[in-house]
């Protein structure tokens, strides 16, 4: 993690956009990623460097991607290079085309019910989203009980846009209900048991779309809450527009990686000094920019790592994929 720990702050100008690129050809199996066979390569900043075609086993990949770190270090393209094994991260950075992940194009066509198939009907707790003679998408359904439960708020959620709302759900499960983590997270948040206890959720209505969505806003309700005053305190002296975006992909973060993990990100000891840098120096920096920052200068520091990075990228790749959808709801 050397080369994380040594890399400046400043360097996370524009990462944003370096991380986009090549998780996109991830997520939509585009250009060098066409072939999941395949390594792509990247630097300190997450700027695209090269990529190279699997050798036979994992050995002979790993062998293959040391002698192309070399190649870059060599040809001036990195100012260091450092050989990676099963056990030990190489330089520069490395990921694979075949990554576990949701199908964008099936999930988002399942939200949005582009198939008769997939679209539903249900009532839940005085909420009616469609009938048996005329079902709607299952992101009506969403818009439908993130409306009503905005309405019974004193303070909406107004930092949490509905579509990262969306995209959080295509990157959680596919928009399955039938959906269930290693964790055992289950339906269409992947919420776990005690927190659908906690929202007095019926064992039986556990994978209830309707109800898994009110339960996710009520989490995120009692996140905003807990998280607000340390936000508040580091970033209240932001832009308005500035500060709500960071808020909100913070919120996401926080129902990803919990409360007690992002107070560690926002506080005064190790994990917390890119935070303080960031806000110290905001105006050099997007909110995409300042979170991704966040999580990267973290990596390796219990509990972040690349997952935690990747799946920020991610859900917002799909909230600009579905922004137009999205508009088209009526």
């Amino acid at each position: 993690m050397g080369v994380i720990r040594n890399a400046p702050y400043y360097s996370a100008n524009g990462m944003t956009s370096n991380f986009q690129t090549i998780r996109r050809w991830v997520l939509f199996s585009e250009a060098y990623c066409e072939n999941p066979d395949r390594h792509i390569l990247f630097d300190a900043t997450g700027r695209f460097l090269g990529w190279m075609e699997n050798a036979p086993s994992d050995e002979a990949t790993q062998t293959l991607l040391n002698e192309r770190r070399q190649a870059y270090f060599d040809n001036g393209k990195v100012n260091q290079w450092l050989p990676g094994s099963e056990s030990t991260l190489g330089y520069p950075f490395a990921l694979s085309c075949n990554q576990p992940h949701v199908n964008v194009d099936t999930s988002v066509a399942r939200l949005f019910g582009d198939a008769e198939a997939d679209r539903i009907w249900g009532t839940w707790d005085g909420i009616s989203a469609g009938s048996e003679q005329q079902p709607v998408s299952l992101a009506k359904t969403v818009q439908l009980v993130w409306q009503q439960r905005q309405g019974n708020f004193k303070q909406p959620l107004q930092a949490l846009s509905f579509e990262l709302f969306l995209a959080q759900l295509v990157i959680e499960s596919g928009a399955d209900k039938a959906a269930t983590s290693r964790d055992n997270a289950i339906g269409i948040f992947q919420l776990r048991e005690q927190v659908l206890e906690d929202c007095a959720i019926p064992t039986r209505f556990y994978r209830h779309r309707m109800a898994q969505v009110d339960c996710a806003v009520r989490l995120y309700v009692l996140n905003r809450r807990n998280l607000e005053p340390l936000f508040m305190s580091r970033f209240e002296h932001l832009p308005v527009a500035k500060r709500e975006r960071l808020f909100g992909l913070l919120l996401v973060q926080t129902y990803h990686s919990g409360i007690g993990n992002m107070r560690r990100l926002l506080g005064e000891d190790e994990q917390g000094k890119a935070a303080k840098y960031f806000a110290d120096h905001h105006n050099n920096f997007s909110a995409e920019d300042m979170v991704v920052g966040l999580l990267f200068h973290n990596i390796g520091r219990t509990p972040w790592g690349w997952e935690s990075l990747f799946y920020l990228i991610d859900i917002e790749l799909v909230e600009s994929h579905i922004a137009e959808r999205v508009d088209q709801l009526t």
